[in-house]
């Protein structure tokens, strides 16, 4: 079941210029670990999102 802050999320991307996914892969003392954010421009900015 999709969240719907993820819905929104995945609607607003829709709307916007060069949508990314991207996910920061780190490697420490407790193994790897997995930072996901999606991003787009909009109105000539950019605005990103990281759970």
């Amino acid at each position: 079941m999709i969240r719907p802050l993820a819905l929104a999320t995945l609607i607003a991307l829709c709307a916007c210029s060069s949508p990314r996914l991207n996910a920061g892969l780190s490697l420490g003392p407790d193994g790897l670990s997995v930072s996901p954010s999606v991003s787009a421009g909009l109105g000539g900015g950019r605005i990103s999102y990281a759970p």
